[in-house]
């Protein structure tokens, strides 16, 4: 490949002859060329000194005053400093406040205590007695303010200075144990001692970084920072979905990835533009899978600054019209688990999906991973995970394999109204589908070059280590035969999981064709997504958390003329610049399930008896609402009314944005 790793990438592993240390260096190298951006030397180079990690290996690239160009995102879920250095009162956070550190510096009376430690003392920024405007950290431990390394680095500046006034402590009580003056505890050798005020969380978007550990950090307990801080950014978004979430039953959906229902796998865009936009895209960026930034250079989000060619429409009736008219011509859809559930494949991240019912104590592997599991589910599916320890995951989607092979799963109203779309109007410009299950395949008018499986697909099945393709259905019967039913459904399933060996390789890693969290997208994703999004009217989001990258940076790839529809249980992408407020210019929030929604949509586009001949081929639940519909419309021939038939006409159940 032009500009891919050299040789020195090869040379960074030569001493080990485990061929994966070196496909790792290489594979290291190659994501920092092609997708982060820098010169195949210094690639090179990072990786040579470092080793094969992505984060470290970028963090030497910056540490070395090279270019900013947004990052891998490895998040620690267990980081040791939590529980020491999260201390602040979370209702004492303030979002308005400056850098403080000029103001803290004319009352410095450790200068001396810093020289000793090796650090210098802070300096003034030229004189101008403050610092200028851009990116603050908070930090968790103390509650201060201070400003990134983009502006003035006093964030880092205040952490090494904590660290070296720990690290000087320490020495003084060992100094005075070692004389008699007193006893120290085992506590006192631990090194969480000396981390300083490690923990703090960016006011840019919100991620929460740990110097002494140098990554990210996705935990439980960092929750309720986050959510204070998304209130006080976001007051009018934020008072928007709590009311949204306290009028429904408890059983409607909570996404549960990452850290929790806003969590982590948030991922914002990145400038490469100068001045303070560009500062705060870059460190966004930091949080969006390092695959997707080879595409979304040079992009933003939130509020469009020009003039939209329609009016916000107000329910599905007026969605119908601007879906007819001649102003959409080309109409993009994002769909996620949310448009399958109908079929009865469970929602992976609502409330009582399958990340939050797992139970790590069901699953075969080590204490240290449960735990892992326990904090963050997705951590199952995780590339990383799943080298280490292929049988949670295959456990977990034993159920999915086999009844994929059984073809138990139906294609869903929602799927049936992309194929009319296209049929219909031929507006549909793509479908690009988070869902691994396949069922879109079920729709014999939706040609297959119109579909963008962005985390690949049941159907197939191949080793994770050396990419050999296995026979799908001798793969099925091997996941039969040597992987437990942890639903306990299955009475011929084995008590204990056996590994499946790669009969290529012989590695323990053959899997559906399936992306793993950490792993690369289909190369047809950024191919198409580049062509495809500028061009879109109309951009449909459907039963989707967009809380993960890079498929939710679509709703910002598009141009900001798009109007977006957004059908879900409740308002998601906040933080991607999507607004459910009153100010709402672009965004049409479809509240319902996706079946009911669409459904509705269909009748308000008079394609009700095209939809009528699938009938047979709905789930059961899809094709029993679908007749109750015929029913009400007078298209079937029970005359009995329904109460279904006026929700639909006067778009009740819908709200918009």
């Amino acid at each position: 490949m032009e500009g891919g790793p050299t040789p020195a990438a090869a040379s960074a592993a030569a001493s080990s002859p485990d061929d994966f240390a070196l496909g790792k260096c290489i594979e290291t190298v190659d994501q920092l060329i092609t997708v982060l951006g820098f010169d195949a030397d210094l690639a090179n180079i990072a990786v040579g000194a470092v080793g094969p990690d992505l984060s470290q290996a970028y963090n030497w690239i910056l540490d070395r005053g090279h270019e900013d160009r947004g990052g891998p995102v490895v998040p620690r879920l267990d980081c040791p400093h939590i529980a020491r250095h999260m201390l602040v009162d979370p209702d004492s956070l303030r979002i308005d406040r400056p850098c403080g550190y000029h103001a803290d510096l004319k009352a410095d009376t450790k200068p001396a205590a810093l020289s000793a430690a090796g650090l210098k003392s802070e300096t003034g920024d030229d004189g101008t007695g403050s610092c200028p405007a851009g990116e603050n950290w908070i930090c968790l431990h103390c509650g201060e303010t201070r400003c990134s390394r983009y502006v003035n680095g006093h964030a880092l500046a205040h952490w090494a200075r904590t660290k070296a006034e720990a690290a000087i402590e320490k020495d003084r009580v060992v100094q005075q144990g070692s004389s008699g003056e007193g006893l120290r505890s085992d506590d006192d050798d631990d090194d969480d001692d000396t981390a300083g005020h490690c923990i703090a969380v960016s006011l840019a978007d919100l991620s929460i970084w740990c110097y002494e550990c140098n990554v990210y950090l996705k935990h439980p307990s960092l929750e309720v920072i986050t959510k204070r801080l998304e209130k006080l950014k976001f007051p009018q978004d934020t008072e928007g979905q709590e009311e949204q979430v306290s009028k429904k039953p408890v059983h409607d959906g909570v996404d549960l990835a990452g850290t929790g229902q806003e969590e982590e796998k948030a991922r914002d865009s990145n400038s490469d533009s100068e001045g303070e936009t560009s500062r705060e895209a870059s460190d966004i960026s930091r949080r969006i899978s390092p695959s997707a930034l080879a595409y979304l250079r040079g992009m933003t989000h939130g509020a469009p600054s020009v003039d939209l060619p329609f009016t916000l429409p107000k329910n599905l009736d007026e969605i119908a019209k601007f879906i007819l008219s001649d102003q959409c011509k080309s109409i993009a859809i994002l769909a996620g688990a949310g448009m399958s559930k109908s079929s009865g494949i469970p929602d992976f991240r609502s409330s009582g999906g399958m990340y939050d019912t797992l139970r790590p104590e069901l699953l075969t592997a080590s204490e240290e991973e449960r735990y892992l599991m326990s904090i963050d589910p997705t951590t199952v599916f995780e590339k990383d995970m799943f080298l280490q320890n292929p049988l949670p995951c295959l456990e977990l989607k034993r159920p999915f394999i086999l009844g994929t092979v059984e073809k138990r799963w139906r294609a869903t109203i929602a799927h049936r109204f992309v194929e009319l779309l296209h049929k219909k109007t031929g507006k549909l410009s793509r479908l690009y589908t988070q869902n691994i299950d396949g069922l879109e395949s079920q729709c014999r008018y939706l040609p297959s070059e119109k579909v963008v499986g962005v985390h690949g697909s049941m159907h197939k099945a191949s080793c994770e280590i050396c990419g050999a393709e296995a026979d799908f259905e001798q793969f099925c019967e091997d996941v039969r035969m040597n992987i437990k039913d942890i639903s306990r459904q299955d009475p011929s399933a084995p008590p204990q999981s056996r590994v499946i060996p790669c009969k290529t390789c012989a590695r323990a890693a053959v899997k559906p064709t399936v992306v793993l969290f950490r792993s690369s997208l289909p190369e047809e994703f950024f191919v198409r997504a580049v062509a495809d999004m500028p061009n879109v009217d109309l951009l449909i989001v459907i039963g989707t958390s967009l809380m993960v990258a890079p498929a939710n940076t679509l709703v910002y790839r598009v141009p900001p003329t798009c109007l977006r529809m957004i059908v879900n249980n409740e308002p998601v992408g906040m933080r991607l610049g999507i607004n459910y407020g009153e100010h709402a210019t672009r965004d049409f929030f479809a509240n319902g399930n996706c079946d009911d929604v669409f459904l509705d949509l269909i009748c308000h586009l008079d394609w009700l008896p095209d939809l009528a001949k699938f009938a047979d081929d709905l789930p059961a639940s899809s094709a029993s609402l679908l007749r109750d519909r015929l029913v009400c419309m007078g298209l079937d021939d029970d005359e009995e009314q329904c109460d279904g038939e006026e929700k639909m006409k006067d778009g009740n159940s819908i709200v918009a944005s």
